[in-house]
């Protein structure tokens, strides 16, 4: 039997093509489980957190996390000029108990010297754990929300 270099190399090319595709696949599946998703925020408004205290450590304007709605939510509290607030653009997961903040651009234009509190509020994402201390990475700064007790 005589097989032409084309009829040779057409069914090894073929049964590896299932095994290229499924290797890129799996490839694909790995990065994706090691990529983080960001988190928009719910609401934002001038002001502390609605129905919540602000902790003792927020005193003289100090930036501070707080829990909300048992745990479902949290919120973010930033202090700068009323006019041109600071804002928390999205949060990432790190780790079951390490958010990342990433803060919106500042605007442009003219800004109030005042120095005022602004809120975003965030959903609690599924996979992070509210029963142990969160930390909340600021670019400047970092943020602890405490532990939830059930």
């Amino acid at each position: 039997m005589h097989l032409t270099p084309a009829a040779a190399v057409r069914p090894a090319g073929r049964s590896r093509l299932p095994f290229a595709a499924a290797g890129l696949v799996l490839v694909a599946l790995a990065l994706a489980g090691c990529s983080t998703s960001s988190s928009k925020p719910i609401d934002e408004y001038s002001g502390e957190p609605k129905g919540v205290e602000a902790p003792a450590s927020s005193a003289g304007g100090a930036a501070y996390a707080v829990w909300m709605q048992n745990g479902n939510q949290f919120a973010i509290t930033l202090y700068g000029s009323s006019s041109c607030p600071p804002r928390v653009a999205s949060v990432s997961v790190v780790a079951g108990n390490q958010l990342r903040a990433t803060l919106a651009p500042a605007p442009g234009g003219v800004c109030t010297r005042d120095y005022a509190p602004h809120t975003t509020v965030f959903a609690t994402p599924s996979s992070v754990t509210i029963t142990s201390d969160v930390t909340v990475a600021l670019p400047d700064s970092t943020l602890t929300l405490p532990a939830l007790r059930g």
